[in-house]
């Protein structure tokens, strides 16, 4: 039987000729990337920013202005709300509660969790999670260091593997890969988290995959074809 190919053999698409329309398409869409984190920022979750995390589940997708004015009449602080999945799960976050112990904390999660039930039957508190603003400030700086880190090991291998050139443009287009990714999340807000931060690093791994096997080509071919 005959293999149905998406791509015929003789397929022959001169990607060299259009080198710079692909320079162009991808320095533009850095740029953009770049701007809409400085000018969106990115969504930090609790992990990062500190604070309180609760989740609430409801019977039914909630209006979240009415969901965020029942928050703010309780006088824990301002809230940022964000739906989740079908829209029935809404995680609220809050800053970190006046004292900072876990009986503060506690007694903002009941206040919530109460009001919430009062004016929406059927919603049910699901979990909530702290973390103290010294504690993120750690946890931002180590998720940096990590990914640098990483970035840079991976280009000074390039280098020793192959040669610098090879290296220079490794890091290039790691830096690439997460940059598309940063601006991703500033433009959808999705939230940022040590789930996000091991994501990146994932992504890393996969693009200096590809970039090696692409390297190990490019060097077999100059030095079959060196003239």
């Amino acid at each position: 039987m005959k293999l149905l190919k998406l791509v015929p053999d003789d397929t022959n698409i001169d990607f060299v000729r259009l080198r710079g329309w692909a320079f162009g398409l991808t320095i533009a869409l850095s740029l953009l990337a770049v701007g809409l984190v400085f000018a969106r920022g990115l969504n930090f979750g609790v992990d990062f920013e500190g604070g309180l995390m609760i989740e609430e589940r409801f019977a039914t997708a909630p209006d979240i202005g009415r969901v965020r004015s029942t928050v703010d009449q309780l006088g824990i602080g301002e809230a940022n709300l964000q739906p989740v999945g079908d829209g029935r799960t809404i995680t609220i976050r809050l800053p970190v509660q006046s004292g900072g112990d876990e009986g503060a904390t506690n007694a903002a999660v009941r206040k919530v969790e109460t009001a919430l039930a009062r004016q929406f039957p059927g919603a049910e508190f699901r979990r909530y999670s702290t973390v103290s603003g010294k504690v993120s400030g750690e946890l931002i700086r180590n998720g940096l260091l990590a990914v640098v880190l990483a970035v840079l090991g991976i280009g000074l291998f390039a280098i020793f593997r192959f040669e610098w050139q090879f290296g220079v443009s490794t890091i290039v287009a790691i830096v690439h890969d997460l940059l598309m990714t940063a601006g991703f999340f500033a433009l959808t807000q999705f939230e940022v988290d040590l789930n996000i931060v091991a994501a990146f690093l994932t992504i890393i791994g996969y693009s200096i995959n590809d970039k090696i096997v692409i390297d190990d080509r490019i060097r077999e071919n100059m030095r079959r074809y060196r003239k």
